[in-house]
């Protein structure tokens, strides 16, 4: 085996290292749901490779509007799907859209693309 058959082979171990990484462990950042007037809480989610916050934490018992904006033309993010809330959503590219539920018991709730490849998380306290 050559050196440049080693290299090649290293940087293909760590693309498919980072893929991993990037799709099935990151997690991003949790961010709080922001109550308005009425207790409805609301998180601004916008839809670019992927959920971006990923992670949403809000308190149970209080309506909760997640506002989504697409900003890119892939197919895979013109769905969005919250299974445990029988919700889901076409998603306009660079218009919003809300989506509204009530989380009335604590846990963790999926929420992914309709192809099931982008995924966040509801945290529900």
């Amino acid at each position: 085996m050559t050196t440049t058959n080693i290299i090649v082979t290293l940087f293909g171990f760590g693309v498919i290292g980072w893929i991993v990484w990037y799709f099935w462990l990151w997690q991003g950042e949790s961010v709080a749901a922001a109550g308005v007037a009425g207790g409805v809480q609301v998180v601004d989610v916008t839809v670019r490779g992927g959920y971006q916050p990923a992670s949403i934490v809000a308190e149970a018992g209080r309506p909760l509007r997640l506002n989504f904006t697409r900003r890119e033309a892939s197919l895979c993010g013109e769905e969005v799907v919250l299974p445990d809330f029988g919700r889901r959503a076409h998603l306009p590219e660079n218009q919003p859209v809300s989506l509204e539920s009530l989380p009335r018991e604590p846990g963790e709730y999926e929420f992914t693309c309709g192809m099931n490849m982008y995924k966040g998380k509801l945290i529900v306290r």
